[in-house]
């Protein structure tokens, strides 16, 4: 796999890069955080999606980026004979993530998922594998320097995939431990509490079961055989039920007709007698109305009377309104002449008082003559106002006396009408009585008429009362003896109902002994699928014993293998960057790193830190090449992060140069380093700054 070309658009600190990747050793050189890593982590992202990233999605996208912007990767490589181009991208609000792979300009893959399982098969590995193969951290390389051999050995077959196979052993191992608990789960279940065989037990169930069925059948066909007797002895009781129902019957029909005739008869002497009461009855309500007519005769000037006496009553009241007026009149008449008279003698008086030289009120002249004449004219004319009131009075006293007589003449018709409406309602009283009695009779003859249509028509009816005595005694006894034999005939019957009770009982009692033989014969089925089960669980739990022993032979001879080849590939690459003074490293059986000088072996304590971080790095390299190969996948690049550590400059030219010289194994080397001065030993230089509103720059040297 070779590197083309990487776009970075909107991820994490770059808003828009694209680097055209170089052959050879390239440095990658910026200060701590200012996304150097990013760039491999983009290309890591764009091949396998989320699980390559190491935060959550929503923090991949540039802060500085606008919501409707779209964070996008683009990675352009060579891989076998093809060119491939992958992109993955988020948009919108909601990150949805879409990713597109192409080769050789054709769509592949389409789909985020299906993009991520296209490049994990088309590169032979999961991410896990491909970020350990191609990325090298001196994270790594300080813990295979610093780890003791225990700790470093399951490092190394952790890097290696070899942790698969121990989790694949354990799983094994946990499926043994579950099969040997099925099989003794399942032999449990072949025995009791008493330890006794289930199978064995439910054999002896079944055979008591079935002496028991047969007891049960005999009692059934014993009762049979006494249900038949008795039907037989049914059979003779239902025929002479039958026989004394329809003698019953029969004369039952007879006594009908007897009632049917004995009511009608009954009936008969009932009309003659109801009509001879009614026409008893119409007689003295006939009798009664006569009498009451001759009443009557009294009132025949009555009503001629109610009338005079009326006109009578009126007259006095118009007369007794008019002397009431002319009373009236005359007392009003009276109150006004004493009204002058007062007057008069006011003046009068006035006059007098103030003498013949005064003033007249009137004209203001002087009394004088006047005066006497004036004081004899006031009192001339009270006299004959006087005079007036005394004649009215006498004319009022006669009008009274008029009105008296009218008042007692008016008391006297009242009493008179009073006499004649009691009059009155005693004659209304006699006219209803004749009225209601009218209608009695009337109702009555209509009743009568009634009662001698229907006498017609039943007159001829004739009844014999000692047949029909007769009839109904023998009615009494037919009934006596239906009864007697229907009890006779119920009796039998109920012990055929208790027999038949008997059986169904007997026979339930023979289903569940048949039900229950049939369950027993189940759990002996059931038994023989556990032993069947048994034997399967069994054979399994071999063949899972001997992948156990094929798995555990097979990781001690991977491991056996492994050893020897990563020291050859880092021994070849550690003979290189020491430019030949150590020609071969090794991991003895405990994991122990041993270089040797001039042929002999050496624990790399020996040497300097400088020599024991290049040895490291020859593992850790050959740690790569072997997962490559594994993989059956062709990588020709490698990324190295910090991995100078202890290094002088001398050592660091000497680790670039060595490093150029791989080219047969990786075509494409990056280093990724803070250390500025680096790229002035390279053949290329990526260099990644920051600028002050926290975007990333690339710049290419």
């Amino acid at each position: 796999m070779i590197l083309k070309s990487l776009r970075l658009k909107n991820f994490r600190k770059f808003k828009d890069s694209l680097i055209e990747f170089p052959d050879g050793v390239t440095g990658v050189v910026g200060l701590n955080g200012a996304g150097k890593s990013t760039i491999f982590e983009a290309i890591a992202w764009v091949l396998y999606g989320a699980v390559a990233a190491r935060t959550s999605a929503d923090q991949i996208k540039s802060e500085n980026a606008d919501h409707k912007d779209t964070c996008r990767v683009e990675l352009g490589f060579i891989f076998g004979d093809d060119s491939y181009r992958v992109v993955r991208e988020m948009s919108g609000k909601s990150m949805v993530i879409s990713a597109s792979a192409t080769v050789n300009g054709k769509l592949a893959a389409d789909g985020a998922e299906i993009v991520s399982r296209f490049i994990q098969k088309k590169l032979g590995m999961d991410f896990k594998s491909f970020f350990t193969s191609i990325f090298a951290k001196q994270k790594e390389l300080n813990a295979l320097s610093s780890m003791n051999p225990s700790e470093r050995r399951p490092l190394i077959l952790r890097m290696l995939g070899i942790s698969a196979l121990d989790e694949i052993i354990a799983e094994i191992h946990s499926d043994i431990r579950g099969k040997k608990d099925i099989i003794e789960k399942l032999e449990l279940d072949l025995a009791d509490e008493k330890g006794e065989k289930k199978v064995e037990k439910f054999k002896n169930e079944i055979k008591e079961s079935g002496k028991k069925k047969e007891g049960v059948a005999e009692i059934i066909k014993q009762i049979q055989k006494n249900m038949l007797a008795i039907e037989k002895r049914s059979s003779l009781y239902k025929k002479e039920c039958d026989g004394n129902k329809i003698e019953y019957e029969k004369i039952c029909k007879s006594k009908e007709q007897l009632d049917e005739k004995k009511i009608l008869f009954d009936k008969k002497k009932r009309l003659i007698e109801e009509i001879k009461n009614l026409e008893l009855k119409i007689e003295k309500r006939q009798e009664n109305i006569k009498e009451e007519e001759k009443k009557l005769k009294k009132f025949e000037n009555l009503e001629q009377e109610l009338k005079l006496l009326e006109k009578r009553r009126f007259e006095n009241n118009g007369q007794l309104e008019t002397v009431l007026k002319k009373i009236e009149q005359k007392k009003i008449m009276v109150g006004r002449i004493r009204d002058d008279v007062e007057e008069l003698k006011t003046k009068k008086g006035s006059v007098e008082k103030i003498g013949p030289s005064a003033k007249c009120p009137t004209c203001e002249r002087i009394l004088g003559e006047q005066y006497n004449k004036l004081v004899e004219t006031y009192g001339n004319e009270i006299a004959e106002k006087n005079n007036k009131i005394v004649s009215l009075q006498e004319e009022s006293k006669k009008v009274e006396i008029e009105y008296d007589r009218l008042s007692k003449e008016r008391q006297a018709l009242q009493k008179k009408n009073s006499y004649l409406q009691g009059k009155w309602v005693e004659k209304e009283k006699i006219n209803t009585t004749v009225h209601d009695l009218s209608k009695e009779v009337e109702k009555e003859e209509k009743d009568l008429e009634n009662k001698k249509n229907e006498l017609s028509k039943i007159i001829t009816i004739k009844f014999d009362e000692k047949e029909y005595l007769t009839v109904k005694e023998k009615v009494d006894t037919c009934y006596k003896n239906y009864q007697i034999s229907l009890d006779a005939l119920n009796e039998i019957r109920t012990k055929l109902e208790k027999l038949k009770l008997d059986q169904e009982k007997k026979e339930g009692e023979k289903n569940l002994v048949v039900q229950h033989i049939k369950n027993l014969e189940q759990k002996i089925e059931a038994q023989h699928g556990i032993i069947k089960k048994i034997k399967i669980e069994s054979k399994n739990l071999q063949h899972i014993k001997m992948l156990d022993e094929i798995m555990s032979s097979f990781r001690t001879y991977l491991i056996s293998q492994i050893r020897p080849t990563l020291s050859l590939y880092a021994s070849e690459l550690f003979d290189q960057l020491t430019n030949g003074k150590y020609s071969e490293i090794e991991l003895d059986e405990n994991y122990n790193l041993i270089v040797f000088d001039n042929g002999a072996p050496y624990n790399i304590e020996r040497f300097s830190g400088g020599e024991e971080d290049l040895a490291n790095l020859c593992i850790r390299l050959a740690i790569s090449e072997v997962i490559t190969e594994k993989a059956g996948s062709i990588f020709n690049f490698i990324i190295l992060d910090e991995i100078f550590g202890s290094q002088d400059n001398i050592r660091k030219q000497n680790i670039i140069k060595a490093l150029s010289r791989f080219s047969s194994k990786f075509r494409q080397i990056f280093l990724i380093t803070h250390v500025e001065e680096i790229k002035n030993f390279m053949e290329n230089a990526i260099t990644v700054s920051e600028e002050e509103n926290g975007e990333s720059k690339i710049r290419i040297e």
